[in-house]
């Protein structure tokens, strides 16, 4: 009973560490909000602030759709910048191709990128809606260290 009790204990200590060690951070608007508005075919952004350290880390971003009207759809795509200023679609870079983007469905959703590093400072969800639709959007940055 106190081997697995301190096994529990061992294995509780390592998974809190290794919790600890990550990062996590909200995208923010323009407005300096953690979700905004797409309505109809705008484009609308959310991006990291500030920058992020630890470019060799796995990264995950996590974006999070919630429909409010009409039919969602549009593109939504993950960029990249080292000036926080000039944003551009990150590529792949074994192909240097542009990195998958996403086709927004008719319904409240979440999707995500996995980045095996994280070759840039700043990151930028941009949303491209189409026709009538309105929704609401936030994402999330994660690092390992």
């Amino acid at each position: 009973m106190k081997r697995i009790l301190c096994i529990l204990i061992v294995g509780l200590v390592a998974f809190s560490t290794i919790e600890s060690k990550a990062q996590v951070a909200s995208l923010k608007s323009v407005y300096d909000l953690t979700s905004d508005t797409v309505v109809n075919a705008a484009t609308v952004t959310l991006t990291t602030s500030p920058k992020l350290s630890d470019l060799n880390a796995p990264t995950t971003i996590w974006v999070s759709v919630t429909k409010i009207s009409g039919t969602v759809g549009g593109t939504i795509s993950l960029q990249g910048s080292l000036d926080g200023t000039n944003f551009k679609a990150i590529n792949t870079p074994e192909t240097q191709t542009a990195l998958a983007t996403i086709t927004a469905t008719d319904a409240t959703n979440t999707y995500h990128w996995r980045l095996n590093s994280s070759p840039f400072l700043y990151y930028r969800v941009s949303w491209t809606g189409t026709g009538t639709m309105s929704a609401r959007f936030s994402a999330q940055i994660m690092r390992a260290k």
